[in-house]
């Protein structure tokens, strides 16, 4: 039976009323009365930052039974700026908090059974879908943002709520969550425009902009299918390698797959967001309806990948990691309804690569991405086209995926993904590199698929060539493309 992820209106959720917040003799109470008590207090009424963080000391308390975890140093000092930034027509606590605790306790009407779907489901061929209103993520979204939420049901490494982004601890990037945080409260502040205005996230309808969550399980049928069949007759020429060359790394909305193709999240196996600026976390990060899906997908398994549709980015990013900063907050919607509403198509493909740095290189292979040959499988199959097949799209969006802390080999990546594109029938497959060091590999890579494309090459082909590097030595991890095209030649 599926485990599905617990919210706080949920009548199975009580807790002691530590402050004295409502009326009663129970030893526990329904949590959802002491939240909506702690957010409409008229003793202690929320009206400034001061007020605010007090708020969620009392929300950790009741919820958790100690506040000592829970840093809000960060959280407050970027409140702080924001609201001094913010124009006098649309300060925080006056205007935007009574709109934001509106929709967070609107969620008993919204979520009537007092929980969430599990997407760990195979059912319907493999397919597990969830489909929210933009409303029913906001109020979500709003919760997270709260910590009012109780923890996964399920063992995780991912983070249930935005705690992550608050803390002052000398792990945080600085720059990738105050980026973060101002797509948040960019988002906040969308959500509270008039009533009136249909740019409004909360004035469409769950048919005209639904947010879905797809988990897509590979079946065994699949795999041989795709082995046997496909991979013999499939020519590499078919999808057309497109790279793009830039000097940092950012998330601006070219580079996000619109309008109709999608964009590789380079997932880890429990995905989510966090305070480091990995390029899950940045794009993830800038994207606020796409928080909810932590709540949502337990860690994937090697045969499935997660795909989230509709969430529009509030922000853009340059640079990566410790050198990530916010570029651009969207504060306003596009003016052309048609450029605002092709974000309702914005595809992320969360497919997470093999971790080959905690994994023990087989045999003395070089290269830990080839050998043993399960591997390649296991990233181009069961991840890669898993991903690209999911829908029709008119190309993806994609870098080096799995090439930074998960220690993959960029050559092997890149190949195996331009391998499952073809497979999956993508027209193009759009490659973005930045820095320098990336450029260089850029032109290698373009020099490289420029020879394959002269020549009728197979899949098969080419993922025969990979899995013989696992006996070739003396060419090095650097030195694959030039065996491949000799070996073509």
């Amino acid at each position: 039976m599926d485990q599905k992820f617990l919210l706080p209106s949920s009548a199975d959720v009580r807790r002691p009323d530590r402050f004295a917040l409502v009326d009663s003799d129970d030893e526990e109470v329904h949590f959802w009365d002491l939240l909506t008590a702690i957010l409409r207090s008229e003793s202690a009424p929320i009206v400034d930052i001061p007020s605010f963080i007090q708020a969620l000391e009392t929300i950790a308390v009741t919820l958790r039974g100690t506040a000592s975890d829970m840093d809000f140093g960060l959280l407050r000092e970027f409140m702080s700026r924001h609201e001094e930034e913010e124009p006098t027509s649309r300060k925080l606590f006056p205007e935007i908090w009574p709109a934001l605790v509106d929709i967070a306790l609107a969620m008993p009407s919204l979520f009537p059974e007092g929980t969430l779907p599990s997407l760990s489901s195979t059912r319907d061929g493999g397919v597990s879908e969830a489909v929210f209103s933009r409303k029913q993520i906001a109020c979500l979204v709003v919760h997270q943002f709260l910590c009012s939420l109780p923890p996964h049901p399920w063992p995780t490494e991912s983070f249930f709520d935005l705690h992550p982004w608050y803390s002052m601890s000398s792990t945080v990037h600085r720059g990738a969550v105050d980026a973060y945080l101002t797509a948040l409260f960019t988002y906040f502040g969308r959500l509270c425009r008039s009533a009136e205005d249909q740019q409004s996230p909360l004035s469409f309808s769950i048919e005209e902009w639904p947010i879905v969550f797809t988990m897509r399980t590979m079946t065994d049928q699949e795999v041989d299918k795709i082995e046997v069949d496909q991979a013999k007759e499939v020519m590499m020429s078919s999808t057309h390698v497109d790279i793009v060359n830039l000097s940092q790394s950012q998330t601006a909305p070219p580079f996000h797959g619109l309008p109709d193709g999608a964009c590789v999240i380079s997932a880890n196996k429990c995905i989510g967001y966090g305070p480091s600026g990995t390029q899950e976390e940045l794009n993830t990060g800038i994207s606020p309806e796409a928080y909810p899906a932590v709540l949502l997908a337990p860690p994937l398994s090697d045969k499935q990948v997660l795909i989230c549709r509709g969430a529009e980015a509030m922000a853009s990013i340059h640079g990566y990691g410790r050198d990530a900063k916010l570029a651009e907050a969207f504060r306003k919607p596009s003016p052309s309804p048609s450029d605002s509403l092709q974000w309702k198509n914005r595809t992320m493909l969360f497919m997470d690569a093999l971790e080959l740095d905690v994994l023990p290189v087989a045999g003395d292979s070089l290269i830990p991405d080839i050998y043993p040959s399960s591997r390649l499988f296991r990233d181009m199959i069961l991840k890669a086209y898993n991903a690209f097949s999911s829908e029709t799209y008119s190309h993806i969006v994609t870098g080096l995926w799995g090439c930074g802390t998960f220690g993959g080999n960029r050559y092997i990546k890149c190949i195996l993904q331009w391998c499952a594109a073809a497979l999956a029938g993508i027209r193009v497959l759009r490659f973005v590199f930045a820095t320098s060091e990336q450029r260089l590999f850029g032109e290698e890579f373009a020099t490289f698929v420029t020879k394959v494309q002269r020549n009728c090459i197979a899949v098969k082909q080419m993922f025969d060539l990979l899995t013989s590097l696992s006996s070739i030595h003396e060419i090095g991890p650097d030195g694959i493309f030039t065996f491949i095209a000799d070996q073509i030649r």
